[in-house]
């Protein structure tokens, strides 16, 4: 047991570097929370429309920490080891895939947006609205994945107070205008969803003026000119893409994993559709913890690998997963409370809301499970295991999890409800194959020291 508990000061080192980016989510997700509550004001229609652009979005989301998690690992532990010529390297790598990433993510919503929405629903005025919304959306990638270049690198070298400022300012920004542009106040036009996606798309300049600025001021051991964004050391740049791959593979067949479960749940109805939104971003106020232990996996033990302190790296895994356990369960706890009074927020059906309710009492039940499974995978992640990570990840969940979901989707009449308590109830034998792979440790390697030539 002793070996689960840390001392003070580790302790002060994971709040010290998790709590500012769980804060910082927590803001966020709650003015997500507003938001999600002002489309919702515009119908069911509103929402679906907005839930199905969100989860296609999604996609793009993931892939692009799928890309820069490769370069991630690789910075954590460069700036563990103190080389910071490899360490702007890996910055670069990041702001040449996210700008390709940006590009394809255009590219495909413009020629195949319609179609994409149609996997979803069939309702007229939900693709209509789902339309306008990614129209504008589309165009919101470019800003946002440099803004990600620079802050997860800030944070894999345990810098988050400045991101959580920069944060409060873009949110407030997207709330504001959220609330002058969908309603029409103060003058604004009233532009529905729309008015939703312009605000978004506007806050995420913002963000990147601030991250630019940070970048200017904090960042002159990883920023690098225009000029030399191309300059990346060949068996570094190798190193980083063959890490990347997998990856993010990983998280394209992950995200859309889980845009095959909105499928699933989207043969119930449009009802069915709104409150896997609305029960999602409720959830989303206590999964915000998740940032929180990849960030402190990334500084406890990526740092510690890079420094080759093998074995504290094992001890600070070990206590890091049963202290995201441990959290995770008082988490649950306030979710299950906060089900029995935030639905009144909703001005949606009574059936819509009994749905959001039952699946935010199943995420209560399960965060702990989750919350395991992320910490391990990131751990895996952090070594550069990446085998084990799309084992247990994305692997599992396309021969196991996307199969019984189609299987219940298309071959059986059971509620949307019992299909979401069957399909999350699937992380269980997860958690137990995760922990097999933690175990043989294929994951407790510095891989700064194979990259310790410098370079002019």
């Amino acid at each position: 047991m002793k070996t689960l508990i840390g001392d003070r000061k580790f302790y002060k080192t994971l709040f010290q570097v998790a709590a500012p980016l769980v804060l910082q989510q927590l803001i966020t997700t709650s003015v997500q929370l507003v938001d999600n509550v002002m489309v919702g004001r515009l119908g069911e229609s509103s929402i679906g429309a907005v839930s199905v652009i969100n989860q296609l979005y999604f996609i793009v989301i993931l892939v692009t920490f799928g890309a820069f998690g490769g370069a991630g690992i690789f910075t954590s532990q460069f700036f563990g080891s103190g080389d910071h010529d490899k360490l702007k390297q890996t910055f670069r790598f990041k702001l040449i895939t996210g700008s390709m990433i940006a590009t394809l993510a255009l590219i495909i919503f413009t020629l195949f947006g319609e179609n994409l929405i149609r996997l979803f629903t069939s309702n007229p005025e939900t693709i209509k609205q789902g339309l306008s919304y990614l129209n504008i959306a589309r165009w919101s990638a470019f800003p946002w994945v440099i803004s990600v270049a620079i802050s997860n690198t800030f944070r894999e070298m345990s810098i988050t107070k400045p991101l959580l400022y920069i944060s409060i300012v873009a949110i407030i920004t997207n709330t504001l205008l959220n609330f002058l542009l969908i309603f029409g106040l103060f003058g604004f036009p009233a532009l529905g969803v729309a008015g939703a996606a312009i605000a978004t798309f506007i806050s995420r300049f913002v963000e990147l003026g601030l991250m630019i600025i940070l970048l200017m001021k904090k960042g002159s051991i990883f920023s690098t000119k225009v000029t030399q964004v191309m300059h990346i050391q060949p068996k570094l740049l190798k190193s980083m893409i063959i890490m990347s791959i997998p990856l993010t593979l990983n998280e394209l067949l992950w995200s859309s994993g889980q845009t095959a479960f909105l499928h699933a749940y989207s043969t119930r109805g449009d009802s069915a559709l709104a409150a896997l939104n609305i029960s999602g971003a409720i959830s989303q106020l206590v999964f915000v913890t998740f940032g929180g232990i990849a960030t402190a996996v990334a500084v406890l033990v990526g740092n510690t690998l890079g420094k080759n302190a093998l074995d504290e790296a094992k001890e600070n895994a070990k206590k890091l997963i049963a202290f995201s356990v441990f959290i995770a369960v008082i988490a649950g706890l306030i979710l299950f409370i906060l089900s029995f009074f935030i639905l009144n927020i909703y001005d949606v059906a009574d059936t819509t809301k009994d749905i959001a309710r039952f699946n935010i009492r199943i995420n209560a039940l399960f965060i702990p499970v989750y919350s395991f499974n992320v910490a391990l995978f990131f751990t895996l992640r952090s070594g550069g295991d990446t085998k084990s990570t799309f084992m247990i990840d994305s692997g599992y969940m396309w021969v196991v999890a996307v199969p019984i979901a189609m299987i219940l989707a298309y071959f059986t009449d059971l509620k949307v409800t019992m299909m979401f308590l069957l399909i999350q109830s699937l992380d269980l034998p997860k958690m137990f194959f995760g922990l097999s792979r933690f175990k043989k440790e294929h994951w407790v390697k510095n891989l700064a020291s194979e990259h310790h030539e410098v370079v002019i």
